[in-house]
Order: C-alpha cells, then structure tokens, then sequence
C-alpha cells in the first residue's frame, strides 16, 4: 500500500514537472517568433509605418520631382528601401536644403526626420523642430497637392511647387 502511494506521488510529481517544463518550452519558442517579427528590420518597419503613420494614397498622389522660386523638390515613395522619403534643395545646389524619411503623412501634414549629415538649412522663415532620440531634427510642414503640383509650407509660409 505504501508503496502504490509513494508511485502515484511520484508520478503525480513528474507530471507536474513534464507540463512545467513543456508550457515553459512553448512559451520561449512563443517569445522567440514574436522578436523576430519585431526586429527592427527595415522592411518590418516601413510596413508598419506605413499601414498607421501614411496615407498612401495622399502619398502617391504627391511623389515626384518638383521646382518653384530657386528650390528643387523630390517626394518618393520607397528611397533606397527606407521608405518614403523628401528632399529639398535649393537650384543652385550650393546653398541650403534637407532631406530624409517621411515618418508621417496625413490630413494635410507631413513630418520628415532630417538627416544631419545632408541638413544645411531651411528656407528663409522656416526653423527644424525638436530634438527627439538621438538629437534627431524633424520638418513639421503642411503640405497639398495643387494642379501639377505640390504646396508645401511652414506655419503660413508657403512654397507653391510645380512639376518638372
């Protein structure tokens, strides 16, 4: 009789430890997938990015090459797999301008993280603002499209871009 209790003890303890052990093993595969699928990679990113931050539609609407009062403007809609991306150059090519990643674009606004290594100005009037992780700088500016165009300002300053 004691001997029948001690086994189902014993049995009852290394059933508890097997649905341990498993239930443990499930979760860390479970853990596993989900840090892959949320790795930062790039194309995991702008996915992402996209589907909550950037209305398409608005987007492909104003990608292009644009040109107005000395200044140069490039919207693309995937730049070197990065995603979105502005630039705005003066013609010259020797005076100010910025570029970088569209982060968000809608309801008639768009942000764009600058690069620092291609920043070198704004226009007359307009200033980057914030300085988010990392010291980043950002263009917070309202734009639209016009007919053959693109309108792209600064808190009332507006540049009115037309189509090359």
């Amino acid at each position: 009789m004691k001997r029948n209790r001690y086994f189902a003890k014993w049995l009852i303890v290394t059933l508890i430890m097997a649905i341990g052990i498993g239930t443990f093993g499930a979760l860390s595969i479970r853990n596993e997938k989900q840090k892959e699928e949320n790795d930062a990679r790039p194309e995991s990113y702008i996915t992402n990015q996209r589907k909550h931050d950037i209305d398409m539609s608005e987007l492909a609407k104003l990608a292009g090459g644009f040109s107005a009062d000395g200044w140069d403007l490039s919207i693309e809609e995937d730049h070197c797999d990065k995603g979105p991306y502005l630039a705005m150059r003066e013609s010259s090519g020797a005076g100010s301008g910025f570029e970088g990643r569209v982060m968000y674009l809608k309801d008639g606004i768009i942000i764009v993280e600058i690069d620092e290594d291609l920043f070198k100005g704004m226009p007359d009037g307009w200033e980057a603002d914030g300085k988010g992780k990392g010291n980043s700088r950002y263009a917070i500016l309202d734009i639209a499209g016009t007919e053959g165009g693109v309108s792209l300002g600064y808190r009332g300053d507006e540049i009115v871009f037309s189509g090359k």
